[in-house]
């Protein structure tokens, strides 16, 4: 029951962010024709650095609100990781910056390489509560948790599927099923199918 309400809620929440981002991706249409027409502005002031900086902050600006719009829609801490890194290389490339404000950014910009590249690989070792789409592979899989798991279907959600019935058990959220030793539970499922899945740990 607790899933099961809970994954409501997600599903309401889920439905007004792409609404959200609906609206937004008519925002950057609509600015998108804005910066058409100041395509005829730059020919008529040829030489002027100010008014393309203008442009390109325009430019820059729309496209950040575009990774915003994959942000919101795959839901995922990498996908926030790429609108922070283009954020910050806009505010360098742009923005008119000191020698102090220039050296913060590119700090800023390899702290984030280093969050991307390790943190999230120790954060996946561990793999406690670990939420995974049920269409990852199995071999993907495998890296994130450097763990081997079964081979009986080529995604997450397929094994999961193929354990359940060996065991002859009812695909439902919140179940947990013991894949090589490692446990995961079904977090969401919509009209039958496996959607979300949970690398839970071994003493729940």
């Amino acid at each position: 029951m607790r899933f099961r309400f809970r994954n409501h809620l997600l599903r309401w929440s889920v439905h007004i962010e792409i609404f959200l981002a609906f609206l937004l991706l008519i925002g950057i249409l609509i600015s998108a024709g804005g910066l058409v027409t100041n395509l005829y502005g730059l020919t008529r002031n040829l030489g002027n650095t100010e008014y393309f900086q203008k442009f390109l902050g325009a430019m820059m600006a729309l496209i950040i609100a575009l990774e915003l719009i994959k942000m919101i829609v795959r839901n995922t801490v990498e996908s926030t990781i790429e609108v922070l890194l283009i954020a910050i290389a806009r505010k360098l490339i742009v923005s008119e910056q000191d020698t102090l404000g220039f050296l913060i950014g590119i700090m800023a910009i390899a702290g984030l390489f280093f969050i991307r590249k390790y943190l999230f690989v120790a954060e996946f070792a561990n793999h406690s509560r670990m939420v995974v789409s049920a269409g990852m592979s199995v071999a993907e899989a495998e890296k994130l948790i450097k763990k081997p798991l079964p081979r009986q279907a080529q995604t997450l959600g397929g094994v999961v599927a193929q354990i359940a019935r060996e065991e002859k058990r009812k695909l439902q959220e919140g179940e947990v099923y013991d894949c090589n030793g490692v446990k995961i539970r079904i977090n969401r499922m919509e009209d039958g199918i496996i959607h979300i899945l949970e690398f839970v740990d071994n003493h729940e």
